[in-house]
């Protein structure tokens, strides 16, 4: 009887030592979909700065709300996938196109911009939407989702800003909005 209880014991330590060491990581890696509506429109300088100019704000506008090159009232769905812990994340932005004469819908993959405090994604001139950059967030709760569209205007002092959020050329995002060349 002491042989087999000797043995049950160490069996019952080799597991308790073993356990932990083969036990599959703890995954909480986050899913999930954010429609937001782009309502909001701002001129926004090269340097990423707002634009505080009338004209350039009634500019864009203008410009956002035309048939080629519509943004401003659009509904972008965003998916993304983020782990917390290990920080491996992905997102993509899907909006229908802006030009009236494709009336498809865009999927835009976005990369992590590793801005401190919310989980934000863009990406820069992509190929589906050359002149534009497309920014997605979600705070660090996952709430309070933000979509923003810089839209490039090549030869002036600005470019347009159309976002879901009425300050985004004011928030983190705002070192982002810098064009380069």
């Amino acid at each position: 009887m002491k042989k087999s209880r000797s043995a049950w014991l160490l069996l019952l330590a080799g597991t308790v030592i073993l356990t932990p060491a083969f036990a599959a990581p703890k995954e909480t890696t986050v899913t999930g979909t954010a429609k937001v509506k782009l309502q909001s429109v701002v001129p926004v300088l090269q340097n990423g700065s707002p634009d505080t100019n009338p004209k350039d704000a009634a500019a864009c506008k203008k410009q956002v709300s035309s048939p080629n090159s519509r943004y401003l009232g659009i509904t972008v769905s965003s998916k993304y996938s983020i782990n917390p812990d290990s920080l491996i994340m992905s997102a993509s932005s899907s909006l229908p196109s802006p030009h009236a004469t494709q009336p498809l819908e865009l999927t835009i993959p976005l990369n992590p911009l590793g801005i401190e405090g919310e989980y934000a994604f863009g990406a820069f001139k992509p190929t589906a939407l050359p002149n534009t950059y497309v920014l997605f967030s979600v705070n660090k709760s996952y709430k309070n989702p933000q979509s923003s569209i810089l839209v490039l205007n090549q030869g002036q002092a600005f470019n347009c800003l159309v976002s879901s959020d009425s300050k985004a050329a004011h928030g983190s995002l705002k070192a982002k909005l810098k064009v380069e060349e």
